[in-house]
């Protein structure tokens, strides 16, 4: 009788349900906490657990984890199940389709979009898996990048041999050294020491970058060059994205476009907000002659643009004045 009983109970307990653990996604955001794309980061978390309804959550990695090239390599070999990319991703992965990127080219987010569409950029999707293990599954738009100084900058002369800050990308630091400037490759969370110490005399990033990294403090003028127009890539682990049910990820990729969707009104609502701000905290908003940078700069985006697939050569050679 006792035997009997507890096989009973032994096959009652063998049959509870117990609840799956749950799936951790790992974003790796290359901003600060205050910055636009990490409050789409924080977005697009409540969003996944909130749709996953407690199947997956969400572990959110800034600047103490890397910069943005630590962030990518560690988003292509699965460390990060996604990663925020800025302008690094499309030169380090298909360096042939990179010419949405390019400084001193276009004159607005939607003609440098127009590399992603149709046929050109279903091409450079599949550069981005083949050559990085990586899924571009959304672009955050970006405000257009500006020069910021220690001393006013309107024209190339006032740049001439100075040393100047830019991304880890090659074809950015071939058209500075063409307009006339010394580009020096600094990750972003070491720029404000650089600039701090002299290391470097200026640096060029968004509004959003140059207020939440308090540029203000250590540099005196924006120069409101708007040289890029480009956007922040969310890339995801081919290999996590391939293992995801077909709900699962069409769930995921509702998530990502509704927390776009909410940061690209974000950013373009404060861009002017922003100028504000940095000019109440002292610094002064130069407009420079924007065409005498262009013109300095053509040269290198032509030599550049011969790299790149004929489709986005021929359409960055068609923007040339």
């Amino acid at each position: 009788m006792q035997k009997s009983l507890f096989a009973a109970l032994f096959l009652g307990a063998a049959t509870v349900a117990f609840p799956a653990l749950a799936e951790d996604i790992a974003i790796a955001l290359h901003v600060e906490p205050g910055h636009e794309m990490f409050q789409v980061g924080e977005r697009l978390k409540k969003n996944i657990e909130e749709k996953s309804e407690g199947r997956f959550t969400v572990t959110l990695l800034g600047t103490e984890v890397g910069g943005e090239r630590d962030h990518l390599e560690g988003a292509s070999s699965g460390e990060y199940q996604i990663a925020l990319g800025g302008s690094m991703p499309m030169t380090l992965y298909a360096p042939k389709y990179a010419g949405a990127d390019l400084p001193f080219v276009f004159d607005a987010s939607a003609d440098a979009k127009k590399v992603y569409e149709g046929e050109m950029g279903e091409q450079l999707r599949q550069a981005v898996r083949e050559t990085g293990n990586l899924e571009l599954v959304g672009l955050s738009i970006r405000n257009p990048r500006n020069l910021t100084s220690k001393n006013p900058v309107k024209t190339p002369d006032d740049i001439q041999g100075v040393r100047m800050r830019v991304p880890e990308i090659a074809p950015w630091v071939q058209i500075w050294t063409e307009i006339g400037a010394l580009p020096s490759p600094i990750a972003w969370p070491e720029v404000y020491t650089a600039l701090q110490t002299g290391v470097i005399d200026m640096q060029e990033n968004p509004v959003d970058y140059i207020w939440s990294g308090k540029l203000f403090e250590v540099q005196s003028y924006v120069a409101k060059t708007q040289h890029v127009y480009s956007f922040f890539h969310w890339l995801m682990n081919e290999d996590f994205y391939q293992g995801l049910s077909e709900e699962d990820r069409t769930m995921l990729q509702e998530s990502i476009d509704e927390a776009i969707g909410w940061g690209d009104e974000l950013v373009t609502g404060n861009e002017a907000k922003l100028y504000e701000q940095l000019q109440e905290k002292g610094m002064q908003v130069v407009e420079p002659d924007v065409a005498a940078f262009r013109a300095k700069a053509a040269p290198a985006i032509r030599k550049i643009a011969d790299g790149f697939a004929p489709e986005v050569r021929d359409y960055v050679l068609s923007k040339l004045n």
